[in-house]
């Protein structure tokens, strides 16, 4: 007895084992996930941290119903999202843990899907999907109805994970107010992100008071994994357990961490799924060499272009001598990335660049650059000619014959560049036009212009960018240059990566100083200062309400985004003109003056003077930008035409009556007519055309050609092959 009462009062003496500390959940991950096929779907978590973690307490969402204003954070108050629209709202089961190291799945179709996809289990079900209980653990409701609320018993778990989705991975004791936030990820459209900046809320703990969420990186900043699906039998795999760069303080994670400012972008990869494991090797980040300047005293550089804040780590830039087909010179990229329009500038010490090389240290050819996804040690001074591991290459010279050994480095049927084309090779480099053009160990879209090193390649000459164009008539026309400028390069609206925001401020950058960006209507020129609530904001010349409003497309649609008619204008200015058509002022009409900027404007206070005119139906442009905005609505009717999906047919009317709210029309087609031909194309719109064209890929043809406008959009116009003599055009013979 006295032995039995000694062993109860050692138990009693030892210590408890304490819980999982809470700080150590910042080591728990989201590492893959699958949204395609549906009987695939699952996520993946990752413990990359030395401590077993209890899960009990671990919520994993992919519901957030901004329109019924419940979230995943409301769980707290007794609701939450969850059980809707294929959605979930999920706790993993009591007692559940995961060891250090290890990989879970959680299959949101069942368990007997996931083995038919995978050939293996997942650790967990979203529910179960078999006759009868098996030997995996389902997960918990976490309020009523948030996995199954069918009423009829159909389990709500098909295609939860396609489209735009946010997948929360998150604690909460059940007692607190707030919940913290471990892992959040983000992809497609954004319209389930989450922002809980400033959010005030009651948990069920015995007191009364409130508390507040601190700032989560507002959505319009957050980054996506991608903005369309993975390839169907793929994944979206993280490749970065250390989050990329996430702001590490101030936020809502369990150590303060802000998890919604991960860069997603960078931190994931497609490729094959690993269900259960780590995940492969990544691959080579997509970077490519965009320009090279070779001949040049103290200015020589090579440009390498990619995504945002792109790791250079492990990459090595090696250049070959043309006399031997060897090795002379390794550059290791390890430490460097590209910046945030996504350059990184190798190049002499005048240049500012991020990665210095000695000046005059480059050959002038017939050499060569490659980049290679290898670590610098594989190379030395003298080694052959290698494609192992290559990225991208340019083969180029200076006036010498092709060199056949260097040709290897890049795609059969690719040419040797020459920087001296133009006999000018001391003040022209070697760029891709446009700007990151023409695809990886291809050379076919380099051409000799000025060196622009650091920056977007702009001012490229056309070549042969109308070569298909048919002017035989107006319907031929009209179709041979929509199949030409259609399909262009889409930006997000507003994003952590290149958005219109970055288009725009290349755009419209002011020409007498990059540090300013130029307004349309105002005149005035602002600092630029980045995207967001600024005095400047982002004009829709064909406004958005007419066709494609975000609310019928998503954010990030084409014409939306498109930079051909989005301009930047002072924030009043654009309020004034609202979504009023294009007309010119018959009485009434309430002034908006100009400044007097870049020796243009000054409103005269006399109609029409260098004023814009509004009443409350149609606005009139200044003088100055009467022909950008007109030739502007031509290109809107030119490239939406109805024929891909989730774009609309505008076109430009003569009856007011069509120009309705959520209808695809806009006007006045004989008033832009008027404007365009009163107000002819200047180097501003050149420019600024090309300056679009760098980012999109597409032009506005009738800033290259205006005489096109008649072919198309007057009744009976000519149509007159470029080329054709003039006298004749004017129907004279």
């Amino acid at each position: 007895m006295k032995s039995m009462m000694m062993l109860m009062l050692l138990l009693f003496l030892m210590p408890v084992q304490a819980g999982t500390p809470i700080s150590e959940y910042e080591n728990l991950l989201i590492t893959e996930v699958v949204v395609t096929p549906t009987d695939a779907e699952m996520i993946e978590i990752h413990n990359k941290g030395g401590v077993t973690l209890d899960l009990t307490d671990v919520y994993l969402t992919d519901a957030t119903f901004s329109n019924g204003n419940v979230y995943y954070y409301q769980v707290v108050s007794g609701a939450g999202g969850g059980g809707d629209f294929n959605d979930f709202f999920a706790r993993f089961p009591n007692g559940a843990s995961i060891a250090p190291g290890a990989y879970q799945t959680i299959s949101i179709n069942g368990s007997d899907n996931f083995f038919s996809t995978y050939g293996v289990n997942p650790t967990y079900e979203l529910f179960e999907d078999g006759a009868g209980a098996d030997t995996v653990d389902d997960m918990v409701e976490a309020t009523p109805g948030s996995i199954d609320d069918d009423p009829g018993g159909t389990v709500a778990g098909v295609s939860a994970l396609s489209g735009g989705e946010v997948a929360v991975l998150f604690y909460w004791d059940g007692n607190s107010d707030l919940v913290q936030d471990i892992d959040y990820v983000v992809w497609g459209d954004k319209r389930e992100a989450v922002d809980k900046t400033g959010i005030s809320i009651d948990g069920p703990d015995a007191d009364a008071i409130t508390s507040v969420y601190l700032d989560d990186t507002v959505i319009a900043s957050q980054a996506v994994i991608n903005a369309s699906s993975h390839a169907g039998g793929n994944s979206w795999q993280r490749g970065n357990l250390n989050e990329g760069n996430e702001t590490g303080s101030n936020g809502n994670g369990v150590n303060g961490d802000d998890e919604t400012s991960e860069d997603l972008n960078n931190t994931f990869f497609e490729g094959l799924p690993t269900p259960n494991a780590a995940a492969g090797a990544p691959p080579a980040p997509n970077l490519i060499i965009n320009e090279v300047d070779a001949v040049s005293s103290g200015g020589e550089f090579v440009e390498i272009y990619g995504s945002a804040n792109t790791s250079a780590d492990n990459l090595s830039l090696v250049f070959y001598d043309g006399d031997t087909d060897q090795v002379y010179q390794v550059i290791d990229l390890t430490g460097s990335s590209t910046d945030s329009n996504g350059f990184l500038l190798v190049g002499n010490t005048g240049l500012s660049p991020d990665v210095t090389i000695a000046d005059d240290s480059l050959q002038d050819g017939a050499d060569a650059v490659a980049l290679y996804n290898i670590d610098a040690s594989a190379f030395i001074v003298g080694d052959p000619v290698t494609v192992n591991d290559i990225m991208d290459a340019l083969v180029y010279d200076s006036g010498q014959a092709d060199d056949a050994g260097l040709l290897t480095l890049i795609n059969p049927g690719q040419s040797q560049i020459d920087e001296g084309s133009n006999g000018n090779a001391a003040n022209e480099s070697m760029a891709r036009c446009p700007n990151a053009s023409g695809g990886s160990l291809n050379t076919s879209t380099y051409q000799a212009v000025d060196p622009t090193p650091g920056v977007l390649n702009s001012l490229c000459p056309l070549g042969d960018y109308y070569a298909t164009a048919d002017d035989t008539n107006a319907t031929t026309l009209r179709n041979t240059l929509h199949e030409i400028i259609d399909d262009h390069i889409v930006f997000p609206y507003s994003a952590g990566t290149t958005d219109t925001w970055d288009v725009l401020s290349f755009a419209d950058e002011d020409p007498n100083d990059s540090n300013l960006v130029w307004m349309i209507y105002k005149n005035n020129s602002y600092t630029w200062k980045g995207g967001g609530q600024q005095a400047y904001n982002r004009e829709h010349t064909w406004p958005q309400s007419y066709g494609f409003s975000s609310g019928s497309l998503g954010d990030d649609n084409a014409a939306r985004t498109d930079a051909h008619h989005l301009m930047l204008s002072d924030v009043t200015y654009n309020g004034n003109r609202g979504n009023l058509y294009f007309d010119d002022c018959n009485a009434g009409c309430t002034e908006l003056t100009t400044d007097v900027n870049n020796g243009v404007g000054g409103g005269s206070g006399t109609y029409p003077g260098n004023s814009n005119w509004f009443d409350g139906d149609s606005f009139e442009v200044w003088n100055f930008r009467k022909g950008d905005i007109a030739r502007a609505m031509f290109y809107m009717d030119l490239r939406y035409a109805g024929d891909v999906s989730g774009e609309v047919d505008l076109q430009l009317t003569d009856n007011p009556g069509d120009i309705q709210t959520g209808q695809p029309f806009m006007g006045l087609l004989s008033v832009l007519i008027d404007w365009h031909n009163g107000d002819p194309v200047d180097s501003i719109e050149q420019i600024r055309n090309e300056r679009v064209y760098s980012y999109q890929g597409n032009r506005n043809p009738f800033i290259d050609h205006p005489e096109w406008v008649e072919c198309i959009f007057v009744q009976g116009g000519a149509c007159t092959t470029v080329g054709d003599d003039l006298i004749f055009a004017s129907d004279f013979d």
